[in-house]
């Protein structure tokens, strides 16, 4: 008896998962009062995981885009390329930021850092911009993200 072939996950399958994931993360870590402070500070660490590892997926449209940056784009592609750009840099703030005035995490792991009302001040504020970026980023690839749920995960065409 022939055992049914074993369907492999594709490239676009697995960046629908682990955007979801990311997405998913994402929502959590902006809840902390649901999570409480510790849960939300462990969150956020479990949350550079696989946006790392979406940013190493995408990193071939990454470099394509910013290798043409002085170059003609259309306008949607050169708007999407500064968009990433600033959506990077605040979350790379937020997460430094957030490393510094950790007060749960890093204590726990016997890491004891004076914490500064400066970076408290720049954590929140940034961290709430960056939730309105993300809003932005999520829009601007949602054709992508519907098309390829409702064909992965929906099962329809």
């Amino acid at each position: 008896m022939q055992q049914p072939a074993k369907k492999s996950t594709s490239l676009t399958q697995f960046k629908l998962i682990l955007d979801l994931l990311v997405l998913a993360l994402f929502i959590t870590v902006n809840a902390p009062q649901l999570t409480g402070l510790a849960g939300h500070e462990w969150v956020s660490f479990v949350f550079a995981a696989p946006f790392l590892v979406h940013l190493i997926l995408n990193w071939k449209w990454i470099v394509s885009v910013m290798s043409r940056i002085f170059k003609k784009l259309p306008g949607e592609t050169r708007f999407n390329q500064i968009w990433d750009m600033l959506l990077f840099t605040m979350m790379t703030l937020v997460i430094f930021s957030g490393t510094i005035v950790s007060e749960k995490a890093l204590p726990a792991l016997n890491i004891h850092i004076e914490i500064d009302p400066f970076w408290r001040s720049i954590h929140t504020t940034f961290a709430n911009l960056l939730l309105l970026m993300f809003g932005v980023h999520i829009t601007m690839h949602w054709k992508w993200l519907v098309s390829n749920f409702r064909r992965y995960v929906l099962q329809t065409n």
